[in-house]
């Protein structure tokens, strides 16, 4: 009779194809991972940056009014509300079509309280960034103590 002579080598290919697969499969969730923590750190440096674009243009509101909104952040009044765009370096920009970043300034007067209302998204994912709401008091009725 003859005897079958077994060299070992099937066992250990097979092991050979569980570990590339093993590596293969860790490759996967690492990629992922830095994938995700890329998506994560844009999305934080974006907020940042609208927040602070955000801050900027409630302060040139407060300072200026809507006439210095339009000279610093080139603002659009074709309609209510305002519209600013940025570009990916946070430079306002006139063109949407330049733009990767959009906020709308809505105003609104009462008798002694101005308010605007900041919304600030990316455009293009159409991601709400940052949202803020600014109160000014009016300069006659705050400086003569009246309503």
């Amino acid at each position: 009779m003859k005897g079958k002579r077994d060299s070992g080598t099937a066992m250990f290919l097979m092991e050979m194809i569980v570990v590339v697969c093993f590596f293969i499969l860790c490759a996967g969730v690492c990629i992922l991972a830095f994938v995700k923590a890329d998506h994560l750190s844009c999305l934080s440096r974006d907020t940042n940056y609208a927040s602070l674009a955000a801050e900027s243009v409630a302060e040139i509101w407060k300072a200026e009014d809507v006439r210095g909104l339009e000279v610093w952040f080139l603002m659009s009044k074709d309609g209510e509300p305002g519209v600013i765009y940025w570009d990916s370096q946070w430079n306002p920009v006139e063109d949407e079509k330049a733009a990767d970043y959009k906020a709308s300034v809505g105003l609104t007067r009462g008798k002694t309280v101005e308010e605007a209302q900041i919304k600030i998204w990316r455009l293009k994912d159409d991601t709400e960034l940052f949202a803020l709401d600014a109160k000014k008091i009016g300069y006659q009725e705050s400086r003569s103590g009246k309503e």
